[in-house]
Parts: structure tokens; C-alpha cells; sequence
């Protein structure tokens, strides 16, 4: 606010302290607010309040400087559009009007709000470091960070009352800090970045391994300490501590160990405890990969091997990483190493094949073509199924196919007089070696929690016994011929399909090397069946690590139950590739193993089933018709047979007779010489 040379008198108040004031060659009297003149020692700046009658234009007054390090969110022009973006920014109480005066290793670019907050267009990943600011017209040094953690306890001392705390990743703002000890609140008196000083006015009343909090900005950590009340002049401090006070997690007083959660391990926590929870590969020649999970901020040695060849790291973050990798094929281990831990998972990695394979190959080119980019079958007139080797006149005609969603989460689909059943039976946490290390029954524990009219869009829940996990199944008949779409894969949904939708939320694995197994059965049940298409049960498989599409079938009385399984999962939020577990097959039952990565919050899974007509089926089973038709078959050509036998004598008969007849004519003409 330049308001200079326009003969202005009065006062200024402390409601100006948020402008940039520019007010010299006026008639302004009074005292100039302490929030301008403690930069005055900036001669530059002091001028602006020059030629006044100013009764403390030559003092330097003290600036009560309180300084946050944050991420605002700004919107401005980036790349040709408007952005909004978390910026990091130096915000807080008299901070100063002019970037400039900063000194730091952050470079601040810009004042949003005149002595409150000054933003920062730099690039910054957020990493732990603690950063030193100061401020050259007060002379004041602060230290800050804008990652936020919770406060670290190294040592608490008191005297008379007077409780100091010693440690990290405190506050310069007393207003944010909380304190209490026991029963009691400590009242904070002042307070840095590492040391807090607060006065216990009262006493609690137990006084041995008396329990504490110490809360910064919303976080908070937990700490014990034995006090000595005495005389009220003296208070000896046992505080029994962990190291680094476990970076704000849980210290088991009695041992000095930290109770890590999930996400960190080491001593004090520090070290985070990384995984992979989805992987985008790439295909056969090399390339890209991506990787996504949790691998903390911390990045020591850092190395990632996909088989046995490194993946040369390209970015890095504390949830995605991105490398790259040589060609190869087949199914590879990953492993990644960083601050002296490694993780490790087994055939997690599947270098894709850019020329998919479809079922059957479509039989041949008069029944179907094949897509060769996603392996799905386009079928030609007349034919249908995922492979195109059913008659679709067969289909259409069958009126006799109805699904049954039952109570337990299976599923019957029933034609003519065969039953084909769907279940979801268990889920299994498998370690590093696939072996199990927890098993879940699903069967007849699920609870409906909604249902369409028709009883053909029903959703299931169940919770796992003991345990947060929530498991969400959706089984929903397809009424029409739909396009589908699942993790970035379209494909088509026919008229009576069966498309079973099932998602993983919050499973708390026993080890971040662990991962998950969803089994499944699709059987066949026993049916009495005499008629022309009774036929015994068979099954077949066509599973392929690095095919899109994978499946099952279960062929009896010429009907055949087909089960197709996507290759790829929703891991918390990001599209990865799974594969595919035959566990066992036997003449009448499938059951398949799907693979799911190690996912914190969030899993999803997408198969889908369908039972079309063999070829070979017949509509009409008429077996007077058959019997009649092989006897009439038979005398038909024992008739013939005996025509060609009767023709064929009377002809041999007649010309031997000729031939006699001529040899007679012979033998009489040489007796009349």
C-alpha cells in the first residue's frame, strides 16, 4: 500500500501489520507498530516510513517471530492450463516483506500475505530434512520442517514445577502445543523446535509411571515418567525412554522397545518396512516398469532385481518407483532392497506377450477372429461362446437356462437337467514360500446386504473372524449382451453370464512378504440323464502367465460350463497383473487359485462365467425315432443287396448261355463239313 508524499496524519495501528506499508513524506505522528520497526536494521525497508514525526522511528523494536513450514494449495497457470498444487510455504507471525530477507536452502519466491506467509515455486519431495531458516533484518535463525511427525522425547527434566521437555519436531506456536501429565495439563510457557518448557501447577495423584501425551499441531506421542513431589522445589526424572521415543509410535516402557506399526520397523522406527503392492510390466523386448506400494522416504542402497537382472531405477517416491528392465520372458521373482531390508515375492513379475492368444484359437477362421491385442474371440454369424465353437441357434433356442443366487454366495446356473455351481471357499495368506499362513472358510458366512426384485444383482459381505478385513461379493445375472469394461480390458458380457465381482478391504497381512490366495470351485452336479446327450463329466484348463485371459471349462451332457479369470487386479487403486492357480481338478469340480499382490487398503477381482451348448448337443431326443431308424437302415440295404446279387446271376446265367449257345453253333458247322 504505497500511500507516500500525500500529507496523511494520524496514527498507524497493528491491524496494518499485514501490508506492505509504504507511507514516508506525510504527517503521521504516534509510534510505528514493533511488527516493522524490529526489521528496521534493513535501512531499505526502515525508509519507507521516513519524513513522519514518528516517535520511534530510531528504535529497533523486537519482533515475536513465530515460523511454520507448510504445503498450501495454490491455483495457477501451469503447462498452458490452471493448476492446484501443494506448494510449500513459510507461513506464521511476523515472518517478515520480502522473500529476500530469507535466508535458507529453500528458495521462496513469492509473498502470498505481507509478513504471514511466502510460498516457495520450487520443487520439493518431501525427505526428512530438517531445515534451517533465518531472517537477516531481525537476525533470528529458526529450525523447521514441513514434513510433519510426531514429537520426539530424548529427555524431560524439571524444577519447581517446571517441566522441560528436550527432543524433535516441536513448534515455535505454543498455542498448538498440548501437554498433560496424568490427570493434568502442563501449561506451556515457551516453546522451539527442540525443546519444550511448560509449568505442572498441580500434581496427579499417582506418582510412579505416570502416564503422559505431548501433542504438536494433531500429533501426538506417549511417553511414562516416575515424579518425586517432596517439598514441591524438586522433581527427579526416571523417564524410562525408547530409542528416538520410536518416532512417535509405541515404546513399551518396561523393555525400551519399539512396537513398530506395519509401515516402519528398525529400533526407533525410522526404517520403513517397504512392499510392492502392484506392478504395470512390460512386454517381451524390455522396457518400463512400473511399481507401486509403499517404500517409505528413506533410500539406502537401493537396489531392485526382476529375475536376475537389475532395474535401472528411473523415479522414485514413497509410494511409486519406476525403472527399467532388459527383455525376457516368462514369469520372474522380484526383489527389493533398500536400507538393509530386503523384499522379496515369488513370480510376482510377468514380462506380456504383445500377440495374445485366444481360446481354442476360435476354432478356425469360419467360426471367429482372433484379436491378437487383448485375446478375445469376435465370433462370426452363426456361432458364440468365448471360444465361437457354439451354434448360436443352439443358444437362442435354449430357454431352459435360469440362474439361482443362493443364500451361501454360490451360484446354480441350471440347464435342462444339468446343474453347474459357483463358490467362493476360502481365502489363504501364503508367505514367501506359498505356503499357508492363515485360512479363512467363506462359505456360509456371508450376510446379504442388497438384492434387486429379480434375485439376480445381489451383493454379499462377511467379515473375517477376528479381524478388520471386510470382503464384498457381487453376483449379478447379465439380462442382456452388454460391453464390460475391467481394469483397462473391454470385453463382452453375454445374455446369461454370471459376473462375479469380489474386493479385499483392510487385511492386515502377518509379513509385508506375504500375499493372498481367493479359491474357488465351479462343479458340476450329479444328474440322471438317459436321453441322447447324456454324456460323462469332463474338464479342461487354459491357463497362461502371460495371456490376458485365462479358463476353465467343465463339459458334461454336451453343455459346458466356461469360467474366464482377467490377469489383472485393482491393487489399492492401481491396475496390476495377477495370475491364475489350478489347486485341483478332477472329472466334475475346477478349483482355481487367484493370486493377489500384498494390497494395504483396497483389492479387487473381476471373473466371469457362462454356460453355452456343445456342438454336439441335441434338442430333440427321440429314441422311437433312433430305434426306428437303424432297422430300416438295415433291411433298406439287405434289400439292396440282394437286388445286386439277383441282377448280377441272371446276367452271368444269360451270358453263359450265349456262350453256349455259340460254342453248339461252332460244334455243328464243323460235322456238316
Amino acid at each position: 500500500l504505497d500511500l507516500n508524499s500525500n500529507l496523511i496524519t494520524g496514527t498507524i495501528d497493528d491491524s496494518y501489520c499485514s501490508v506492505n506499508l509504504i507511507i514516508k513524506n506525510n504527517l503521521m505522528t504516534g509510534k510505528i507498530p514493533e511488527c516493522f520497526t524490529c526489521h528496521f536494521s534493513d535501512t531499505f525497508f526502515k525508509s519507507n516510513f521516513d519524513e513522519n514525526s514518528f516517535d520511534n522511528y530510531d528504535t529497533i523494536g523486537t519482533c515475536k517471530t513465530i515460523p511454520k513450514l507448510k504445503y498450501l494449495n495454490q491455483t495457477f497457470w501451469k503447462q498452458n492450463k490452471i493448476v492446484t498444487e501443494p506448494v510449500l510455504s513459510l507461513i506464521g507471525q511476523n515472518i517478515g516483506y520480502s522473500e529476500s530477507d530469507i535466508v535458507s536452502d529453500i528458495q521462496f519466491n513469492y509473498i502470498l500475505k505481507s509478513n504471514s506467509i511466502i510460498i516457495s515455486y520450487s520443487f520439493y519431495t518431501p525427505n526428512r530434512i530438517i531445515h534451517e531458516i533465518s531472517f537477516k533484518s531481525t537476525g533470528q535463525k529458526f529450525t523447521l520442517t514441513p514434513d510433519p511427525y510426531p514429537p520426539l522425547l530424548s529427555s524431560i527434566t524439571s524444577n519447581n514445577h517446571i517441566l522441560v521437555f528436550k527432543g524433535l519436531y516441536y513448534s515455535y506456536d505454543i498455542t498448538e502445543i498440548t501437554i498433560t501429565i496424568g490427570d493434568k495439563s502442563c501449561d506451556v510457557i515457551d516453546s522451539t523446535f527442540y525443546q519444550i518448557s511448560c509449568t505442572l501447577t498441580t500434581y496427579p495423584n499417582q506418582l510412579n509411571n505416570v502416564s503422559g501425551t505431548i501433542k504438536v499441531d494433531q500429533l501426538q506421542t506417549t511417553f511414562n515418567l516416575n515424579l518425586d513431589n517432596n517439598d514441591g522445589n524438586e522433581v527427579f526424572n526416571n523417564y524410562t525412554s525408547c530409542p528416538d521415543n520410536c518416532n512417535g509410535y509405541i515404546c513399551n516402557y518396561n523393555t525400551g522397545i519399539c512396537e513398530c506399526p506395519k509401515d516402519w520397523t528398525g529400533e526407533n522406527c525410522f526404517t520403513p518396512n517397504h512392499y510392492v503392492s502392484s506392478i504395470t510390466p512390460t512386454y517381451e523386448d524390455g522396457g518400463l516398469v512400473t511399481m507401486n506400494g509403499w517404500f517409505g522416504d528413506i533410500h539406502q542402497n537401493l537396489k531392485v532385481t526382476i529375475g536376475n537382472q537389475e532395474c535401472k531405477i528411473d523415479t522414485i517416491s514413497s509410494n511409486t518407483i519406476t525403472c527399467n528392465i532388459g527383455a525376457g520372458t516368462g514369469k520372474k521373482d522380484v526383489i527389493f532392497y533398500q536400507n538393509g531390508i530386503t523384499w522379496k515375492s515369488f513370480n510376482f513379475f510377468v514380462y506380456q506377450s504383445k500377440q495374445q492368444t485366444c481360446l481354442n484359437n476360435c476354432i478356425d477362421t469360419n467360426h471367429g477372429i482372433c484379436n491378437t491385442s487383448n485375446g478375445i474371440c469376435k465370433c462370426k454369424s452363426g456361432w458364440t461362446g468365448f471360444d465361437c465353437s457354439s451354434p448360436s441357434n443352439n443358444n437362442n433356442n435354449n430357454g431352459n437356462t435360469n440362474s439361482t443366487v443362493n443364500p451361501d454366495g454360490s451360484t446354480t446356473i441350471n440347464n435342462y437337467q444339468t446343474a453347474y455351481n459357483i463358490l467362493i471357499i476360502s481365502l489363504l495368506e501364503l508367505d514367501i514360500n506359498s505356503d499357508t499362513v492363515k485360512q479363512y472358510p467363506l462359505q456360509n458366512n456371508w450376510n446379504i446386504t442388497s438384492k434387486d426384485k429379480k434375485g439376480s444383482n445381489v451383493t454379499f459381505t462377511q467379515i473375517l473372524n477376528e479381524t478388520e478385513c471386510q470382503i464384498v461379493l457381487s453376483i449379478q445375472e447379465i439380462e442382456n449382451d452388454i460391453q464390460y469394461s475391467f481394469a483397462g480390458l473391454e470385453f463382452k458380457l453375454d445374455k446369461g453370464s454370471i459376473k462375479l465381482s469380489v474386493s479385499i478391504h483392510n487385511y492386515k497381512y502377518q509379513s509385508p512378504l506375504n500375499t493372498l490366495q481367493l479359491q474357488m470351485i465351479s462343479n458340476v452336479s450329479e444328474t440322471t440323464s438317459n436321453d441322447c446327450n447324456s454324456k460323462s463329466a469332463s474338464t479342461s484348463t487354459s491357463i497362461l502367465d502371460n495371456q490376458t485371459l485365462n479358463y476353465i471349462s467343465i463339459n458334461k451332457d454336451n453343455k459346458i460350463l466356461y469360467g474366464r479369470f482377467i490377469n489383472r487386479a485393482i491393487s489399492d487403486g492401481h491396475t496390476t497383473l495377477i495370475t491364475t492357480s489350478l489347486v485341483s481338478n478332477q472329472n466334475e469340480s475346477v478349483t482355481i487359485g487367484i493370486n493377489i499382490p500384498h494390497c494395504k487398503t483396497s483389492c479387487y477381482i473381476d471373473p466371469d462365467f457362462s454356460v453355452i451348448i456343445s456342438p454336439d448337443f441335441k434338442s430333440n431326443c427321440n429314441n422311437k425315432s433312433k430305434k426306428y431308424i437303424i432297422p430300416v437302415a438295415i433291411v433298406v440295404s439287405c434289400i439292396g443287396v440282394a437286388a445286386i446279387v439277383v441282377i448280377t446271376y441272371f446276367i452271368y446265367k444269360r451270358k453263359q448261355q450265349k456262350i453256349f449257345e455259340k460254342k453248339i453253333i461252332t460244334l455243328s458247322s464243323l460235322n456238316n463239313k
